[in-house]
């Protein structure tokens, strides 16, 4: 007896041609947006990590600076005499970013030797040139700016650097209210920390 067509029991399945191909392709494109999500995460872990980097070297170099200044504390003005070191706004810095780019000199005399006699404002010139040097070197483009309170024994201090990973747009509101307006910063990518220093 001959099975004609009709008397078939089980269906045959037509062929899809193709079907693995699309599989293939939207797997391929669902990995490409995850492996692009990671990139993404790496370079926003990458940049917050390198601001924390600089955002604690700025700590660091305003406690120096706090220090020089606790140093050379000086003497506030009194009936006799004019006031010295810190009192007198021997550490006041307040050049622009842009102005600041110059490299520094040491100033004269070094008073680095125990025979050397420098007053207070010498001392605190020596200071701040030695500290600028270091913010300079420690961070991209390191900037000071130093201004004494008059009516508290303390210094306002901010130090500011350019970095590049952090310009963006949705950053500028923040960046606005961080640096001073002496600096005279307009460019996104500079970062500015600051600091209260009590004396």
């Amino acid at each position: 007896m001959q099975l004609t067509t009709t008397d078939r029991r089980w269906p045959v399945p037509t062929p899809l041609k193709g079907f693995m191909l699309i599989e293939v392709l939207v797997s391929i494109a669902l990995s490409a947006v995850a492996l692009l999500a990671l990139a993404s995460l790496n370079a926003a872990a990458l940049r917050y990590t390198k601001m924390s980097q600089y955002r604690a070297v700025a700590t660091h170099l305003a406690s120096d600076i706090g220090e020089r200044m606790r140093a050379n504390k000086g003497r506030a003005a009194d009936g006799t005499a004019a006031a010295e070191g810190f009192w007198a706004g021997d550490y006041d810095y307040s050049a622009s970013f842009a102005g600041q780019a110059a490299t520094i000199s040491s100033p004269a005399p070094r008073c680095n030797t125990a025979a050397s006699v420098c007053s207070t404002r010498e001392l605190a010139a020596l200071d701040l040139a030695q500290w600028r040097f270091q913010t300079r070197r420690a961070l991209p483009e390191g900037s000071v700016f130093v201004l004494r309170q008059t009516d508290v024994v303390a210094a306002d201090v901010w130090i500011a650097w350019r970095d590049p990973r952090v310009a963006s747009q949705d950053e500028a509101p923040a960046r606005a209210t961080e640096c001073p307006g002496g600096l005279a910063i307009s460019d996104l990518s500079i970062r500015c920390r600051y600091f209260r220093i009590n004396l």
